[in-house]
């Protein structure tokens, strides 16, 4: 394995020489995404008291590039607005969430790395994408690398669910050791729902292929589309799928005429109630991973309403702070005891909690979930306001419709799973929040043309008025 790392870290370091001397912070921070994304720790990574992976060490590269290109002038550092705040606000919170708690056994993951790895890198991600200029070019090159990506993940999620798993890299993916979620489309991230987020993403960019291309290249498009829902059905999991849905609805919401909205949303309405109606049994009692039984995938589902029984009577002690980032195991396991309740909490002692918005409530408090669903707002509301301005570019129109996507798809599967401790989630998620910040305050960066100077006409003023 060893070998192999350093192989690729020659590879990468000939493709990162020329794009480091040209000094575009948003190619370095998209390929920062996709280092993380089929190298990170699980490829390859260095235990100590931080632990050290290649997409850690490019993402110190890139803010020391940033530094430096700040020091020469090359980078302002723009006026903070209400969205910056926020996510300052979010972040030192729950840095001082994590650090006031009680200590966590020594099995589980310190607060400090979660925090470190979980919020403090993705809000790096999104200071790179406020303060770098972005160019129409910077945004294409940046979708073309994440369709590319999401196509990846797709065919090796098909390769994972088929069995074919000797195509399938990196080898990790289909390693019976880590048992979790083997037999599903679980990709790199080792997780489904993570995995299909991203898929999202390039699902986003492909539809919008299939809009604004030429004849010819639509059809290119409507293929890659197709192999990313496939990939997304192959990861098997049930708000993966209401992601891509979402996606799909998000993007013809924006392109559709009014009418055809309305007709569309009441047919999901009614074609989806009747579906689930009808199959409700199987949807249920789906067999998804190979170690688990379909009487298994029932019990994932009847988990949730005892986890959120949990959240409750954890919300009622700490309503205002919560019980300390990254801390949940260590204060959850008294009220899995609570009798109150006709219910088996017991039953949920093991498990973390399957709501994004209920661990962050758990955790951080009101305080640190009233901040988190400010920015998720605050961002969607520019993200639609460029999605729907028909003034603006089509770059610009395209990266608010990259955001509502990505948040689309993080807020499906952030309803059932807390992804907020999924690999690179986060990450994604607070750069497309940064560049739709950016687009929203000052659109993309034109090229400046010198104009002549002209020589100011001198009229002759007779002196003897």
């Amino acid at each position: 394995m060893t070998f192999l790392v350093v192989l690729f870290a020659l590879a990468a370091l000939v493709w990162l020489i020329p794009l480091i001397q040209t000094r575009r912070t948003l190619h370095i921070a998209t390929l920062v995404l996709v280092t993380g994304t089929l190298f990170g720790p699980a490829f390859f990574s260095i235990d100590g008291p931080i632990q050290i992976s290649l997409d850690r060490v490019l993402w110190v590269a890139m803010f020391a590039i940033v530094a430096i290109r700040w020091r020469c002038g090359d980078l302002t550092i723009p006026q903070p607005n209400r969205v910056d705040c926020l996510v300052a606000g979010i972040t030192v919170w729950l840095l001082v969430s994590a650090l006031m708690g009680a200590s966590v056994p020594e099995n589980q993951t310190p607060p400090l790395a979660k925090w470190l790895f979980f919020i403090a890198m993705p809000v790096g991600m999104y200071v790179v994408a406020r303060v770098s200029e972005v160019k129409e070019s910077d945004l294409r090159w940046a979708y073309h690398l994440l369709l590319g990506l999401g196509v990846y993940l797709a065919v090796t999620a098909i390769f994972e669910v088929s069995g074919v798993h000797g195509l399938v890299f990196p080898r990790y993916i289909v390693d019976p050791k880590d048992w979790e979620f083997l037999g599903r489309g679980r990709g790199p991230l080792l997780n489904p729902s993570g995995n299909a987020i991203v898929m999202c993403v390039a699902l986003v960019v492909s539809i919008l292929g299939v809009i604004r291309s030429t004849h010819r290249m639509r059809l290119f498009y409507a293929i890659l589309s197709l192999v990313i829902l496939a990939g997304v059905y192959s990861t098997l999991t049930r708000s993966a799928w209401m992601g891509a849905i979402a996606v799909v609805a998000v993007v013809a919401l924006v392109y559709s005429p009014r009418w055809l909205r309305v007709l569309g949303l009441a047919a999901a309405i009614l074609v989806g109630g009747a579906g689930v109606l009808g199959l409700k049994d199987q949807f249920l009692r789906m067999k998804r991973d190979k170690n688990l039984t379909s009487a298994d995938a029932e019990k994932s589902i009847q988990l949730r309403p005892l986890l959120a029984v949990v959240a409750w009577e954890m919300f009622k002690d700490h309503p205002i702070k919560g019980h300390g980032f990254g801390q949940y195991f260590t204060h959850s396991g008294k009220y899995h005891s609570v009798r109150s309740y006709d219910m088996p909490l017991e039953d949920a002692r093991p498990y973390a909690q399957h709501n994004v918005f209920l661990a962050i409530l758990v955790d951080s408090g009101l305080i640190g979930l009233s901040m988190l669903i400010g920015v998720l707002v605050i961002v969607s509301s520019m993200a639609w306001n460029l999605a729907r301005n028909q003034g603006h570019s089509v770059a610009i129109r395209n990266g608010g419709l990259i955001w509502l996507g990505t948040f689309a798809a993080y807020f499906c599967n952030g309803m059932f799973q807390d992804v907020t401790i999924i690999p690179m989630v986060n990450m994604y998620l607070f750069f497309a929040a940064g560049i739709v910040v950016t687009l929203y305050e000052r659109g993309v960066e034109t090229r400046r043309v010198e104009q002549p100077q002209l020589r100011p006409q001198v009229h002759a003023v007779s002196l003897a008025q």
